[in-house]
C-alpha cells in the first residue's frame, strides 16, 4: 500500500511523517491486500491566525471499487489526522462487507442446490 502525503501551510517534519502513515497503517492493517493507495491531505486554512482550521483529507483507492474519501476538520492536526484515519478503516470494512453480501448469491451455493436432483427430494 502507498501513501502518498501533501501538505500545505504546515510545518512538515519527519516525526509527523512517521506518526501520519502509523495512524493510517493501524487503522487500514486489516484492509491492506484490498487498498491500491491512500492520498493524504493536511492543511491549516487559516495559518497564523489559528481556530479550527486544520484540515485533514484521505482518500483510499480500492481494489475492485471506487475510492472511499475521508474530510476532518480539527484544532490540532495529529487528532484530526487519528479521527480520519479511524473512520477510513470503518468505511472500508463498511464497503467490504457490502460488496460481499452483494456477490453471495453468485459465489455461493446451498447444499440442497449442490445435491443431484434424485437425491433432493
Amino acid at each position: 500500500m502507498e501513501i502518498a502525503v501533501r501538505v500545505r501551510n504546515i510545518e512538515w517534519n519527519d516525526d509527523l511523517e512517521e506518526r501520519v502513515h502509523r495512524s493510517i497503517g493501524f487503522a487500514t492493517d486489516r484492509h491492506q491486500s484490498r487498498i491500491a493507495k491512500v492520498s493524504v491531505y493536511l492543511a491549516d486554512l487559516n495559518g497564523p491566525r489559528g481556530g479550527v482550521d486544520k484540515l485533514c483529507q484521505i482518500t483510499a483507492d480500492l481494489k475492485g471499487s471506487g475510492p472511499v474519501m475521508i474530510l476532518e476538520k480539527g484544532d490540532d492536526l495529529l487528532a484530526a489526522v487519528n479521527r480520519a484515519a479511524r473512520r477510513l478503516g470503518y468505511r472500508i470494512g463498511c464497503q467490504v462487507r457490502r460488496r460481499r453480501i452483494a456477490g453471495a448469491p453468485e459465489h455461493r451455493t446451498t447444499i440442497r442446490a449442490a445435491l443431484p436432483a434424485s437425491a433432493a427430494s
